[in-house]
This record gives C-alpha cells, sequence and structure tokens, in this order.
C-alpha cells in the first residue's frame, strides 16, 4: 500500500517553498531519515528526511516547483 508524502510544516509561519534539488528517483530504496529533497524558503534552504522507509513509488515534484504546505510531493510502498 502507497504511503503519500506531504510536504510538512517547515514552521516559522512559513506556507511554501521552493523545490531545490529530488534526491531520490522512482524504485530508489530509502531508509528513515534519508533525505530526499531539499526545499527553499523565504528563511533557507533545508533539507528534507523521508518519513519512511520503503521504496520510492512515485515523484510529483521538481526542482523550481513551488510546493505549499501539506501538499503531496512522492509517495513510497
Amino acid at each position: 500500500m502507497a504511503r503519500a508524502f506531504k510536504l510538512p510544516d517547515l514552521g516559522e509561519g512559513i506556507h511554501e517553498g521552493e523545490v531545490l534539488a529530488v534526491m531520490v528517483e522512482v524504485g530508489d530504496d530509502v531508509k528513515e531519515g534519508d533525505p530526499i529533497l531539499e526545499v527553499e524558503t523565504d528563511k533557507a534552504a533545508v533539507e528534507i528526511p523521508s518519513p519512511y522507509t520503503g521504496k520510492v513509488e512515485e515523484i510529483l515534484v521538481k526542482p523550481g516547483d513551488t510546493v505549499k504546505v501539506g501538499q503531496v510531493l512522492m509517495s513510497f510502498s
């Protein structure tokens, strides 16, 4: 069963950010805590760790995309 990963609340009233890098590809095995995305907000660039251990099933964003807190970014199996 696929598990959706949504952009978490990055704090300090930040509601969106720009994807700088996608550090995984579809089919990659990741462990919880591995960096999967780099997102830049108006405050800083932040590496986002994987909340799951599993295989990357789908990636819905690419570098340059603006993403909002709560938006689904990728899914894991």
